[in-house]
């Protein structure tokens, strides 16, 4: 990519990461023992008995809950590692146009979300700013580990089962419905649409990743841009190792494959928030538990040291590098025939 070339909506591609932001990192110090890298959302410190973990991410894709969508998504950070979240620091910024009303929704929805996942707001920044169109909110999370272990994308093991809890494209159905419910009037009945806007409550993983971890998982990932399919390929590069995916046992729920097919994308490329990507020796048997606790979950491949293959209809194709969330491409379409309406 030259230089002067303008970047993609979304996240920026994991070889420019390599190349230029991970390249960059400052002073090392001894004290932080979990660093960037592909697949790696969270940070840890070693300050003492256990160690410190901390995550930020930013909400830019929705409108609709954002503040609590905001702490959710962080949270999760620090829930895929089996940690346990203890704070947020908030930084909020206003479009000249946001109104004390929007200011207070926000802020509520974000000590609700910060009220249901038993963390407190320990600090932050808030501003109105100019040239912005909607809120940007970024969420920085703190944590501790459970008895020191970290479950990092780095630790997936050859023969390694790859199991999804819940479903992929849960988070983007759900912003998609919301944002934009009146394109789905036509494809979409009374009990979708809430079936959709209700898949907002199932997106923490905090749970599914302290199962993981009692359950001797090996690594774990949580499914975000790039929806499943991107994020088992950061696994891959996180370990050095490949996959082979099978993605017709990949768990869709019927909402988000008919919101996929109008939109035209892929749901197994679309936001995930929610759904945890685990590798675990005993694939079934953390089924099994998952399904116990009222979480669903299923083997969808397995770890191998090289190939990374995706088998669809008896098909294979390379399990390739997440590009721009299918989240993108869904909201410019809804966006165009909304204006068209």
């Amino acid at each position: 990519m030259k230089k002067n070339e303008s970047l993609l909506v979304g996240k920026v591609p994991p070889e420019l990461l390599e190349e230029i932001v991970f390249s960059r990192l400052g002073y090392s110090r001894k004290e932080v023992v979990l660093t960037p890298a592909i697949g790696e959302d969270t940070a840890a410190l070693d300050l003492g008995k256990e160690l410190l973990l901390a995550s930020t991410d930013p909400i830019t894709g929705a409108e609709d809950k954002a503040g609590w969508l905001a702490v959710k998504v962080a949270v999760n950070d620090i829930g895929a590692t089996g940690g346990e979240p203890i704070c947020v620091l908030v930084t909020l910024l206003l479009p000249e146009t946001a109104s004390l009303s929007d200011l207070e929704q926000i802020v509520d929805d974000i000590n609700d979300a910060c009220l249901e996942e038993e963390v407190q707001v320990a600090g932050g920044h808030t501003e109105v700013t100019q040239g912005l169109k909607q809120p940007i909110i970024s969420i920085t999370v703190l944590g501790k580990t459970r008895n020191r272990k970290i479950l990092s994308s780095a630790n997936a093991k050859v023969g390694d089962d790859i199991v999804v809890t819940k479903w992929a494209g849960m988070e983007g159905t759900s912003i998609l419905v919301r944002d934009f419910g009146e394109a789905f009037v036509d494809v979409l009945d009374e009990a979708s649409v809430k079936q959709a806007k209700d898949l907002f409550s199932m997106i923490s993983v905090t749970r599914d990743g302290s199962m993981a971890a009692e359950a001797g998982a090996n690594a774990c990932h949580d499914a975000t841009e790039g929806g499943v399919l991107g994020a088992i390929y950061e696994i891959c590069q996180a370990s050095g190792l490949g996959a082979v995916v099978y993605a017709d046992k990949i768990p869709v729920l019927p909402v988000t494959s008919r919101v996929a097919e109008f939109c035209k994308i892929d749901p197994l490329r679309l936001i995930s928030s929610g759904s945890l990507i685990v590798t675990t020796p005993y694939g079934e048997r953390l089924c099994n538990a998952y399904q116990d606790a009222g979480i669903n979950a299923t083997v969808v491949g397995k770890i191998v040291r090289e190939s990374r293959e995706v088998v669809q209809s008896g098909n294979k194709s390379a399990l390739s590098s997440p590009g721009p969330d299918h989240l993108w491409y869904a909201r410019r379409y809804l966006e165009s025939i909304t204006q068209r309406q």
